[in-house]
């Protein structure tokens, strides 16, 4: 059965209406071009321009979809110019998604070339709240961005605006 575009836009919103957010895990994929993805977008001297793709397709992914996980925060905590990115691509009310970072999650590094002298050691900061809430948190809530957020993570927060996540209030945050 084929993509239907419309057809998903459209049930995508009225699930979001009623709480219930479909997504993919990622939206750079450039295996859904004529599907999800217009190619001519893209194109640049009659060819798609992965980096142009790359750039700006979180903006026509978002035209169906009302949210995605942004796994690229595992491998390092979010900088505040990458989630206002993100956040100039999408409407308000589009949720996101974020992995927490494997420097809070992994109890001992594993063995990989990324993790240099810490590969195979214990993480001295495995579930630290703190952290968590400074490099974590804090980029997330300098920006306004979200209708709606997501951290995958258990995180000790004081409420602030009666969504329990510590956000500011008048801010678009929600903890799921």
């Amino acid at each position: 059965m084929p993509f239907d575009r419309d057809w998903m836009k459209a049930k995508a919103a009225e699930l979001a209406a009623k709480g219930v957010f479909i997504g993919t895990s990622s939206w750079k994929y450039e295996g859904w071009f004529g599907q999800l993805y217009t190619p001519a977008r893209y194109e640049y001297r009659g060819k798609i321009a992965k980096t142009r793709f790359e750039r700006d397709c979180l903006t026509e992914y978002a035209e169906v979809f009302k949210t995605v996980c942004v796994d690229a925060a595992y491998y390092s905590f979010p900088r505040r110019e990458y989630l206002q990115g993100l956040a100039d691509q999408v409407s308000s009310d589009f949720s996101f998604g974020f992995k927490v970072t494997d420097e809070i999650t992994t109890r001992k590094f594993p063995n990989l070339d990324r993790f240099g002298l810490r590969a195979g050691k214990p993480n001295e900061n495995f579930l630290n709240a703190d952290l968590f809430a400074t490099a974590f948190l804090k980029p997330c809530e300098e920006i306004s961005l979200f209708g709606h957020w997501s951290a995958l993570a258990n995180a000790a927060c004081e409420p602030q605006c009666g969504m329990g996540c510590g956000a500011r209030p008048g801010c678009r945050f929600r903890r799921f």
